[in-house]
């Protein structure tokens, strides 16, 4: 019996807005080009808020607005590397995503990072960060990152030292 390959998973605290603003800035100091962030999370949870970190921490001017994309779908950002920022909720099917152009994006040029992307994950590509925002229980955010394939699981390393710096 071959032995279990376990998959790169961590939840941490986000006990306050700071800690979620120090989570996506890390992330944006940490990815690379071809990068695939999927953002998921009930509304109001928090993934515009923490892709508005991640720019930042990718060099975004502050003076750039960066807002949820529901109704372009995607908004493109220039930092240290492009970021895509894409919101798929109003997404009928997978088939719309080739309209979009993001699968010729991903894992190339740009950081993707998908809000709502998590139905689409198989199209999208089975080499992805998974940040899911969540309450834990006790009225508090917590993230569950989980990294799915070699490139994901290196930007995981890269991040793991750092998350226990809470404050």
């Amino acid at each position: 019996m071959a032995p279990r390959v376990r998959t790169p998973e961590r939840e941490v605290l986000l006990p306050t807005r700071g800690d979620t603003r120090r989570l996506g800035r890390l992330l944006g100091r940490l990815v690379q080009a071809g990068d695939l962030l999927v953002l998921e999370g009930d509304l109001g949870a928090g993934k515009t808020f923490l892709c508005r970190a991640l720019a930042r921490g990718l060099g975004v001017p502050p003076d750039v607005r960066v807002n949820s994309p529901t109704f372009a779908l995607v908004h493109e950002l220039q930092g240290r590397l492009p970021l895509l920022h894409v919101d798929l909720y109003r997404l009928g099917d997978a088939s719309e995503l080739q309209e979009l152009g993001l699968v010729e994006r991903i894992s190339r040029d740009a950081v993707v990072a998908v809000e709502w992307g998590g139905r689409f994950a198989s199209e999208l590509g089975h080499d992805r960060l998974e940040v899911t925002l969540l309450e834990n229980g006790q009225g508090q955010r917590k993230a569950r990152l989980l990294a799915t394939g070699p490139r994901s699981e290196r930007l995981f390393a890269a991040l793991a030292p750092h998350l226990d710096l809470a404050r």
